[in-house]
């Protein structure tokens, strides 16, 4: 009896842990108010295949590669975008609550990109 008790338990965290890690950020879209420098309100379009961030006004700022493994965000920045650091990966640490998610730097050398993500709170935003 006590094996039985002991399996459904062991069952019950198995199932709510992969839960968890079955919400992702990819695929969905992604708003958040960038100060200074930029002064804006940016989109951040995060597809498993290529991703892109976009201004107010819908233009694309820049355009990156993102790998999500467990809860780590691997960013490869690619094309000829002003804000863009070209063949520089960075790391972060992924933390979904809901509909929203904060990124935290783990390796960035692009500086510009790091002041973007690291500590920003990320709104889910419809797709247009």
């Amino acid at each position: 009896m006590k094996k039985i008790i002991l399996f459904a338990s062991l069952f019950c965290f198995i199932s709510s842990v992969s839960h968890l890690h079955a919400q992702s950020i990819n695929n969905r879209n992604w708003k958040a108010y960038i100060g200074d420098p930029i002064n804006d309100t940016a989109t951040f379009h995060i597809h498993s295949d290529s991703s892109f961030v976009t201004n107010s006004k819908g233009e694309v700022v820049v355009r990156n590669h993102c790998k999500i493994t467990g809860d780590t965000l691997t960013v490869l920045d690619y094309g000829t975008e002003e804000k863009g650091c070209p063949d520089i990966k960075g790391k972060y640490r992924i933390n979904l609550t809901g509909n929203s998610f904060t990124l935290t730097l783990i390796d960035d050398l692009c500086d510009g990109r790091a002041h973007a993500l690291d500590g920003r709170k990320w709104t889910e935003s419809p797709k247009q």
